[in-house]
């Protein structure tokens, strides 16, 4: 007779554990470095963008104030 009280693991049921575990883990980590990187990028965006309008604001600062000196 079968014991029904507990379930009893072979090695090969472990190692099937371990292989799913590990492809789990794979799984989540490369997602989270997917996700690291769109957000790094997204990131570099918004500081590309943001230089340039800060260029784009002080040329034209400096545009005035010469505009004034020559007035």
């Amino acid at each position: 007779m079968s014991n029904a009280t507990g379930i009893k693991l072979s090695p090969w049921n472990t190692l099937s554990l371990r292989f799913w575990t590990r492809r789990l883990r794979r799984w989540y980590h490369k997602r989270a470095e997917e996700h690291y990187l769109i957000c790094a990028a997204v990131e570099n965006a918004r500081m590309h963008e943001a230089e340039e309008n800060e260029a784009y604001y002080q040329k034209r600062a400096a545009m005035a104030r010469a505009a004034l000196r020559f007035d």
